[in-house]
Protein backbone atom coordinates (compact mmCIF):
# COMPACT_ATOMS: atom_id res chain seq x y z
CA UNK A 1 0.00 0.00 0.00
CA UNK A 2 3.18 2.56 0.89
CA UNK A 3 4.06 2.33 -3.10
CA UNK A 4 0.61 2.94 -4.11
CA UNK A 5 0.76 5.71 -1.88
CA UNK A 6 4.51 6.75 -3.46
CA UNK A 7 3.39 6.21 -6.69
CA UNK A 8 0.07 8.68 -6.41
CA UNK A 9 1.93 11.55 -4.27
CA UNK A 10 5.69 12.34 -5.78
CA UNK A 11 7.41 13.40 -2.92
CA UNK A 12 5.65 10.87 -0.55
CA UNK A 13 7.98 9.23 2.26
CA UNK A 14 6.40 6.29 4.53
CA UNK A 15 7.38 4.36 7.70
CA UNK A 16 5.96 0.37 8.33
CA UNK A 17 5.38 0.22 12.17
CA UNK A 18 3.16 -3.25 13.39
CA UNK A 19 4.80 -5.23 10.51
CA UNK A 20 3.49 -3.09 7.50
CA UNK A 21 -0.57 -3.14 9.72
CA UNK A 22 0.23 1.01 10.15
CA UNK A 23 1.69 3.29 7.76
CA UNK A 24 3.08 6.46 8.50
CA UNK A 25 2.78 8.87 5.89
CA UNK A 26 4.93 12.30 5.71
CA UNK A 27 3.77 14.87 2.83
CA UNK A 28 5.52 17.28 0.90
CA UNK A 29 5.13 20.88 2.66
CA UNK A 30 2.46 22.67 1.42
CA UNK A 31 0.64 19.50 -0.40
CA UNK A 32 -2.36 18.35 0.40
CA UNK A 33 -3.18 15.11 -0.94
CA UNK A 34 -6.01 13.94 0.82
CA UNK A 35 -7.64 12.79 -1.89
CA UNK A 36 -5.12 10.75 -3.60
CA UNK A 37 -3.72 9.32 -0.61
CA UNK A 38 -6.84 7.78 0.69
CA UNK A 39 -7.67 6.55 -2.93
CA UNK A 40 -4.49 4.75 -3.02
CA UNK A 41 -5.82 2.75 -0.20
CA UNK A 42 -7.41 -0.77 -1.05
CA UNK A 43 -10.80 -1.63 -0.10
CA UNK A 44 -11.48 -4.97 1.76
CA UNK A 45 -11.36 -7.61 -0.85
CA UNK A 46 -9.84 -11.35 -1.54
CA UNK A 47 -6.13 -9.79 -0.99
CA UNK A 48 -6.77 -7.13 1.24
CA UNK A 49 -7.95 -6.05 4.68
CA UNK A 50 -8.67 -2.74 4.02
CA UNK A 51 -7.71 0.14 5.66
CA UNK A 52 -8.21 3.82 6.21
CA UNK A 53 -6.34 7.13 6.86
CA UNK A 54 -6.26 9.75 9.47
CA UNK A 55 -4.55 13.39 9.49
CA UNK A 56 -2.46 13.33 12.29
CA UNK A 57 -0.54 16.71 12.21
CA UNK A 58 -1.14 19.42 9.88
CA UNK A 59 -0.70 23.47 9.45
CA UNK A 60 -4.63 24.74 10.45
CA UNK A 61 -5.35 25.74 6.62
CA UNK A 62 -4.92 22.09 5.97
CA UNK A 63 -6.59 20.93 8.66
CA UNK A 64 -9.90 23.29 7.84
CA UNK A 65 -9.77 21.46 4.56
CA UNK A 66 -9.60 17.97 4.76
CA UNK A 67 -11.69 15.64 7.44
CA UNK A 68 -9.34 14.31 10.17
CA UNK A 69 -11.18 10.83 9.71
CA UNK A 70 -11.45 8.20 6.56
CA UNK A 71 -14.76 8.68 4.93
CA UNK A 72 -17.30 6.26 6.76
CA UNK A 73 -19.55 4.14 4.55
CA UNK A 74 -23.25 4.91 5.45
CA UNK A 75 -23.98 2.34 7.70
CA UNK A 76 -21.48 3.25 9.84
CA UNK A 77 -22.01 6.97 10.03
CA UNK A 78 -25.65 6.46 10.86
CA UNK A 79 -24.04 3.97 13.74
CA UNK A 80 -22.04 6.38 14.91
CA UNK A 81 -24.26 9.15 15.54
CA UNK A 82 -26.81 7.04 17.12
CA UNK A 83 -23.36 6.24 20.02
CA UNK A 84 -23.17 9.81 20.20
CA UNK A 85 -26.55 10.63 20.52
CA UNK A 86 -26.69 7.91 23.00
CA UNK A 87 -24.00 9.22 25.02
CA UNK A 88 -24.26 12.73 24.07
CA UNK A 89 -27.99 13.77 23.85
CA UNK A 90 -27.03 17.44 24.45
CA UNK A 91 -24.67 17.39 22.25
CA UNK A 92 -22.36 19.37 24.10
CA UNK A 93 -19.24 17.35 23.72
CA UNK A 94 -16.83 18.55 21.46
CA UNK A 95 -19.27 19.08 18.52
CA UNK A 96 -18.02 18.62 15.14
CA UNK A 97 -14.74 17.94 16.22
CA UNK A 98 -14.26 14.07 15.29
CA UNK A 99 -16.77 14.15 12.76
CA UNK A 100 -18.10 17.48 11.12
CA UNK A 101 -22.43 17.15 11.84
CA UNK A 102 -22.21 14.83 14.42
Amino acid sequence: MLDRVRQAVPGAVGWLDWGGGLIWIGLPEGEAAEAAVRGAILPPGRFSGGGHATLIRAPEPVRAGIPVFHPQSAAVAALSARIKQQFDPQGVLNPGRMVAGV
